[in-house]
C-alpha cells in the first residue's frame, strides 16, 4: 500500500511524537478543521470505534474526506488495531 505525502503528514501529527506515548494516537482528536483530525478519526475508526465523532465525519470537507478514506483503507488492508492506549488497556484487563 502507498500513503500520499498529505495523509502521511496527517496521520504523524494525530500520533503522539514523545513521551511515554509516543507512538500511539493522541488520546484526544486535533482541532477539526485541520487534516490530522480526518487521519485521527480514520484510525480510531479501526482502533477504538467508541472514540469516533458521528458529527465529526458529517462535516468533513473533501479534502478531509480523502485523508480519512485513504487512512482507513491503509488500517483496514494492514489490519493495525493496538494505535490507542484505552483499548490497549482495555485487552490487557481482558475486556476488550
Amino acid at each position: 500500500m502507498v500513503i500520499s505525502d498529505k495523509a502521511a503528514l496527517a496521520l504523524k501529527e494525530a500520533v503522539a511524537s514523545k513521551g511515554k506515548h509516543k507512538g500511539l494516537l493522541l488520546s484526544k482528536a486535533p482541532p477539526s478543521r485541520s487534516l490530522a483530525y480526518a487521519a485521527w478519526q480514520a484510525a480510531q475508526m479501526c482502533c477504538n470505534p467508541y472514540k469516533v465523532s458521528i458529527a465529526g465525519m458529517i462535516f468533513m470537507s473533501d479534502e478531509q474526506r480523502e485523508i480519512y478514506n485513504e487512512i482507513l483503507a491503509i488500517f483496514e488492508g494492514l489490519g493495525i488495531k493496538r494505535l490507542d492506549r484505552d483499548r490497549n488497556n482495555l485487552e490487557r484487563l481482558g475486556a476488550w
